[in-house]
């Protein structure tokens, strides 16, 4: 395939590959193909590109399953496109909705967290130095929407980077328009999935009824929001940078718990507070990817502020924050965190000590995916007549087992489990767990007991939903 000499599209497309170091000659890329026109352009361009870039190009297409027919279909076009184009494909199906039931996940994060792991083990069998995404600036504008009204801080704004990892997004500064434009221009044939005009989506609401509005006032909005989102993730990185230095003579870890120095602390400037207390959560809680809201923050912030020795207060990740003299610490108070609240069957149940709402609805056909746009931590399916009421939420107790879905029923001890799934010592208490009187039923956000999943013979289902108290 020639590359458009006079395209200004497709130089673009390379001024962008070049601008963020994106491809070096020789590199092997798995290129995410959906079928829809973003990938599909991603992968037309990149082809055209292969021979002046020096570059060895894979096809990947997962079926998520989630459309029967219309998915499969889906995976043969991209098949029929990468055989077209002379390159190798690898089209995999994957059962993303058993693994959102196993998981207590939603749709979009189960298809998510599959879609990576599959992308991840296609690079590896290829030998592939890159993954590249078709993500454009449109995408880029309504993830910073989405996270400016959840109040994300600046690192939360700097939205998609273009950069991460092996990961590689070559349309991030191009707009869906111009990709539509540069399709027609060359006639090519593309997919187009019909739920990316649901509005029970956060993101389709977004992009169909937010962004139109905001078009009036600004007919490039989204060129605005994506550069906007350029320049807080350079100033994002300079904190980072900042902050390294800073860490260093202010946090201390001191066996399972981190230890911040009060008087330097304060010192800081407020944004720098921030950043210090966020890093020492996320470093307690072993975890980078707590989500921290602006609320929660500051209440933390307020507390370190004038909280009097031995006063302690919950900070995400299932942790407390104390204050023992000169040093705030983070940590699981492992005497204080036992829980155990009925819940309301159906209804909506409180649980403080958890800092969640638990939402269970009767229902007489199993819900759509994402019927309420996956305004949620977790949500979980189960069998209503295989349930033994009353249910709880409570944290784990010595002995507690399970059958974790999706291994053919066998029994494990909670321990084993945390265990190999690497969970931290510390964050093993603080894990809420759905049971009845006898049974460990869910360990939210990891994975439910499969002896209560829906089966053909379901006649009801218990839909359990989880929120955030804030």
């Amino acid at each position: 395939m020639t590359v458009p000499q006079n395209d200004q599209f497709v130089g673009k497309i390379r001024k962008t590959i070049e601008r963020y170091r994106m491809l070096t000659p020789g590199d092997k890329v798995v290129v995410a193909v959906s079928g829809g026109p973003d990938s599909v352009c991603l992968l037309n361009i990149l082809s055209a590109l292969a021979n002046d870039l020096e570059l060895t190009i894979h096809v990947a297409h997962l079926d998520h399953r989630f459309r029967g027919q219309g998915s499969a279909e889906e995976a043969l076009f991209v098949e029929g496109l990468a055989k077209d184009l002379g390159i190798a494909a690898t089209v995999d199906s994957r059962d993303v909705p058993a693994y959102c039931a196993e998981r207590g996940l939603s749709a979009q994060a189960g298809a998510r967290e599959v879609r990576y792991t599959f992308l991840r083990e296609c690079a590896k069998a290829t030998g592939s130095h890159r993954i590249a995404l078709g993500h454009t600036a449109n995408d880029q504008a309504e993830t910073l929407l989405m996270r400016l009204v959840r109040g994300a801080g600046m690192s939360g704004l700097s939205a998609i980077p273009p950069v991460r990892e092996n990961i590689i997004r070559p349309l991030i500064g191009t707009t869906r328009d111009e990709v539509l434009a540069y399709l027609q221009r060359q006639r090519i044939d593309f997919r187009t999935d019909p739920s990316n005009r649901e509005p029970v989506y956060t993101r389709n609401r977004v992009r169909h009824e937010v962004l139109p509005v905001l078009e009036r006032f600004n007919p490039r909005i989204v060129e605005a929001l994506a550069a906007e989102a350029d320049l807080l993730r350079g100033e994002n990185e300079a904190m980072e940078a900042t902050l390294t230095g800073i860490l260093r003579t202010v946090l201390f870890a001191e066996g399972d718990a981190v230890h911040i120095r009060r008087a330097p602390f304060n010192d800081l400037l407020p944004a720098l507070r921030r950043r210090v207390l966020r890093k020492a959560i996320e470093l307690a809680a072993g975890d980078d990817t707590i989500e921290h809201s602006w609320i929660r923050t500051e209440e933390a912030l307020g507390f370190m502020a004038e909280a009097q020795s031995g006063r302690s207060m919950e900070v995400p990740g299932g942790l407390f924050l104390q204050r023992e003299y000169d040093d705030l610490i983070i940590r699981v108070r492992e005497q204080e965190t036992a829980f155990c609240v009925l819940l309301s069957v159906p209804g909506e149940t409180v649980v403080p000590a958890a800092s969640l709402v638990i939402e269970t609805v009767i229902l007489d056909t199993l819900p759509d995916p994402g019927a309420d746009g996956g305004n949620y931590l977790w949500q979980a399916v189960y069998d209503y007549d295989k349930m033994s009421l009353p249910l709880y939420l409570r944290n784990r107790r010595p002995g507690d087992r399970f059958c974790p879905a999706g291994m053919g029923g066998r029994s494990k001890k909670l321990q084993d489990y945390f265990v190999d799934e690497k969970v931290p010592k510390m964050r093993r208490n603080a894990a809420p767990l759905l049971a009845t009187d006898q049974d460990v039923v869910w360990i939210m956000g990891m994975r439910t007991d499969g002896r209560f999943l829906p089966g053909p013979g379901t006649k009801k289902v218990l839909v359990v939903t989880v929120r955030n108290t804030t």
